[in-house]
């Protein structure tokens, strides 16, 4: 699974699952009540992340978020 969330623009916005409008819970949910046991690939994008600590505190974000409505 390719994990990233947009906005219903034409560009690629990769924004952080659950931010846009597409329906990653959704998704991730249906999944897991199915038995999903594959990967999961995240993409977003951190450019607007000015520390480390900042663009590393969005990424396990992203991960808790995958985390949460897959495993169950």
């Amino acid at each position: 699974v390719h994990l990233t969330d947009g906005d219903g623009s034409i560009a690629d916005s990769h924004l952080f699952p659950g931010e846009g409008d597409q329906e990653a819970r959704r998704v991730l949910s249906t999944l897991a009540s199915r038995g999903f046991a594959g990967h999961v690939v995240l993409e977003v994008t951190t450019s607007g992340a000015r520390t480390k600590a900042e663009r590393d505190g969005l990424l396990t974000e992203s991960l808790e978020f995958a985390r949460t409505h897959l495993l169950r």
